[in-house]
């Protein structure tokens, strides 16, 4: 089984390692250049007592007194001679004379650590002078005055306090920060797993941080697509379940009765009638999915627009929905002219196949009227008989439909209650983003 770090363990032990090796390197790199400031200077000072020895004399500049060859001159604390071998006897037990060279400082310490000063230190230094080799060198110990008063802490203690005084701050606010930023953390994430419909309609709480706020709004908006994406699922089959139940269940008894009649050898005028009817029915289902279809879409689709003729249209849709007059005593009034406009063809069928389907069908006895002028047509009905008014495809899905597709295209439309029927009014504008017919 694989293990999953958390993130704030993760950036807790990222942002620690890191810290504290940073602090570390630099504590251990101040001790280095602590030590090699104080040979720096040893080194220095130790020259400049060199320079001041007067090879001719024998003397050091500035000092009267003389010096008989072979000996060593002591200047404070420093030994200067021209010769190795008149240095004391520690200096040449503890620095190896072979070893030396000119101008680098040779040094032995005898104890001490980081947390305590060195018991013996022997410093020695060769160095040219003019056309002499001089040796300069020096003793310190514990045990006399040659050394300087020690500080009461040293100076490695100070360094490593501070060092782990910056470990300790740092971790303090690297924890603090931590909780600050995962608290709100912490809040999206139980806003998130218990979000739901009633929280979605309500304002968005603030998390402190704007890529936390981003992140909500992400997650909401995304949340709202998908509801918006189950209410259409939903809707599609809601609608498809009971909208075509009626024209398959009369496909299928059609379908058995037109078995029957084959077996029994009944005239031809009795199986059209049979043939009539199963064609109506799969025409309502065409109709039927096409509308779902297109009420099923997130974003409605933006059809290419051609040459089209509505007159042409309004008589083929006419044509194809007259079945739902049969056996009513209706009158179609229709009116067109034959202009031609840039339209897209499919939702203008939709649109007008479902403001003539619903005059059809709600008008029982009386009069259906169409009239086209140019890109303007008007659809209305008077019903005389509004008792017996059936609803054959379901009205509700063709209005929200045609408002869906009015909407979209921008198209002017209008839907009012007369006496005994209703007027429909739609003008099919061009101002509307087209993309090309190819």
């Amino acid at each position: 089984m694989k293990i999953r770090i958390s993130l704030r363990i993760y950036v807790l032990i990222a942002m620690l390692l890191t810290g504290i090796s940073s602090i570390v390197l630099l504590s251990a790199l101040s001790m280095h250049y602590f030590a090699t400031g104080m040979d720096v200077a040893m080194r220095g000072i130790m020259y400049a007592q060199a320079k001041q020895f007067d090879v001719s004399t024998h003397t050091l500049a500035n000092t009267p007194t003389q010096i008989t060859k072979g000996e060593a001159k002591q200047n404070q604390q420093y030994i200067i001679s021209s010769r190795w071998r008149d240095m004391p006897k520690q200096i040449q037990l503890n620095i190896n004379e072979a070893a030396m060279e000119f101008n680098e400082l040779n040094k032995h310490m005898v104890g001490g650590g980081w947390f305590s000063p060195p018991v013996e230190g022997y410093f020695a230094m060769k160095v040219k002078n003019q056309a002499q080799t001089v040796y300069v060198a020096t003793i310190f110990s514990s045990k006399d005055n040659t050394l300087l008063e020690l500080p009461k802490v040293p100076h490695f203690v100070i360094i490593i306090a501070t060092a782990i005084s910056a470990i300790a701050v740092f971790v303090i606010v690297l924890v603090l920060v931590l909780r600050k930023v995962t608290r709100p953390v912490e809040r999206l994430k139980n806003w998130a797993g218990h979000l739901d419909e009633a929280k979605l309609e309500q304002p968005l709480p603030e998390f402190r941080f704007s890529e936390l706020n981003t992140l909500a709004v992400m997650i909401a908006e995304s949340m709202r697509s998908v509801k918006q994406s189950v209410e259409r699922e939903k809707r599609f089959l809601a609608y498809s379940s009971h909208e075509l139940r009626t024209p398959i269940a009369v496909t299928r008894s059609n379908a058995e009765l037109l078995k029957k009649m084959l077996e029994s050898d009944l005239p031809k005028e009795k199986l059209l009638t049979c043939v009539n009817r199963i064609e109506r029915a799969t025409l309502t289902m065409a109709s039927l999915m096409d509308t779902l279809l297109w009420l099923n879409r997130d974003v409605l689709k933006k059809v290419p627009t051609t040459q089209v003729s509505l007159a042409d249209l309004i008589n083929e849709l006419i044509s194809q929905l007259t079945y739902l007059l049969n056996d009513k005593p209706v009158t179609v009034a229709i009116k067109t002219d034959e202009a031609t406009f840039a339209l897209p063809e499919t939702v203008c069928r939709i649109v007008l196949s479902n403001i003539i389907r619903n005059a059809f069908v709600h008008t029982n006895e009386g009069l259906v009227n169409i009239e086209q002028r140019g890109r303007h047509v008007v659809i209305s009905n008077k019903d005389k008989a509004p008792e017996n008014s059936n609803n054959e495809l379901g009205f509700g899905l063709g209005l929200e439909l045609t408002q869906r597709l009015t909407s979209q295209y921008q198209w002017q439309y209008k839907s009012e209650d007369n006496s005994h029927g209703r007027t429909v009014t739609i003008h099919f504008s061009d101002d509307v983003i087209r993309t090309s017919a190819s």
